[in-house]
């Protein structure tokens, strides 16, 4: 299945933070007939509510560390082989088994891949890498997030 979502005419029009932002709003639309158990059902939908929120927090974090954050999404989104690409003026994703618990964490992906990659670039004032290993990185992004998000994003 392959969901877009449209956009203005220019790419210079897009605010891609919005566009993740609606992505990530949109209904999962979860079919009970793929659980046919009430129990399963509401688990999984609460899993996909947890994921909203993960995103939510992953974007409050990259608000504050990265320096135009929408153009590293913009430029994220249009040089990845990823799922989720902006293409034809169109955010496009891909889905791999089952859509509605797969699109929210394709969007986390893109936010914690930007994370990742402002605090790996990271300088001292003395001009050399803040953080010298991948553990340095991670232990400095866990103490802004979450244990769920930090497990499920940054372990």
């Amino acid at each position: 299945m392959n969901t877009t979502t449209t956009t203005p005419q220019t790419i210079n029009e897009v605010n891609f933070i919005d566009l993740l932002c609606k992505f990530v709003n949109s209904r999962p639309c979860l079919d009970f007939n793929d659980y046919g158990d009430i129990k399963i059902y509401r688990a999984e939908s609460r899993e996909i509510t947890k994921d909203r929120a993960d995103f939510y927090e992953l974007l409050n974090l990259a608000r504050w560390q990265v320096e135009n954050l929408n153009d590293k999404i913009e430029q994220h989104l249009t040089s990845s082989s990823d799922r989720l690409t902006f293409e034809n003026n169109k955010l496009q994703y891909i889905t791999g088994q089952y859509y509605p618990t797969e699109y929210r964490p394709a969007a986390n992906r893109v936010i914690k891949s930007i994370i990742w990659r402002e605090f790996m670039n990271a300088k001292t004032p003395e001009n050399t890498n803040k953080y010298e290993t991948g553990h340095d990185i991670r232990k400095a992004i866990k103490k802004h997030l979450s244990r769920r998000v930090s497990r499920l994003y940054f372990n």
